[in-house]
């Protein structure tokens, strides 16, 4: 059986024939650069994280204030809802 066209429409016959083969070598490739520009201002982030490394990582003032208000009955705790909160945050959902 021999085939001489193509029937049925949805191929057309130039799709088929082939002009010429190139090789990678000889496609020159033009290098595109779609990432956006950062305008890094260096010596604002630095002072920015010396800033934030000179802080304490907790605020020792506020916690004994807080230890205080408790002790004298000012502060109330909730420990049911102190501990949906821990569940929630280690598990990511409430325990029930």
């Amino acid at each position: 059986m021999k085939i001489d066209k193509v029937t049925g429409g949805h191929v057309p016959q130039t799709k088929l024939q082939q002009t010429g083969k190139k090789t990678l070598e000889s496609t020159p490739v033009k290098q595109t650069n779609t990432d956006p520009e950062l305008n890094i201002n260096m010596a604002a982030i630095e002072k920015a994280q010396a800033e934030i490394s000179s802080l304490p990582d907790v605020d020792m003032a506020k916690v004994e204030q807080v230890r205080q208000a408790l002790s004298r009955g000012e502060l109330s705790l909730d420990t049911k809802a102190l501990s949906q909160a821990l569940m929630k945050f280690h598990t990511g959902h409430e325990s029930s």
